[in-house]
């Protein structure tokens, strides 16, 4: 019965121990992808930034083609930008694009 007990505790243990340091790890690579995503986000930002600055302006449909992502994230960059005070939209519907303020 002792044994049984001792072999219990242990497994319990070494259970523990296993799920405790997969957290862990989980956590370790959730940051990293986090600051991954974080850090492309930033240079994406900095070359359309860029691109405005060559081309005067640009377009929604422009930064889905340069980064191949959605209309939905491209969107998000320049709503980010435009929080920042770094960008102006003009034009209407299909017509819209970005400049630089």
């Amino acid at each position: 019965m002792e044994i049984f007990i001792l072999v219990t505790i242990g497994f319990v243990a070494i259970l523990l121990g296993y799920v405790l340091g997969n957290h862990e790890a989980r956590e370790k690579a959730i940051a990293f992808v986090n600051s991954e995503q974080s850090g492309r986000k930033r240079n994406r930002k900095k070359m359309i930034m860029t691109e405005i600055k060559e081309r005067g302006k640009i377009t929604n449909d422009e930064v889905q083609a340069l980064f191949d992502v959605a209309h939905s994230t491209a969107t998000r960059y320049f709503d980010e930008l435009q929080e920042e005070g770094k960008i102006v939209e003009r034009g209407e519907g299909r017509g819209v694009y970005y400049e630089r303020i």
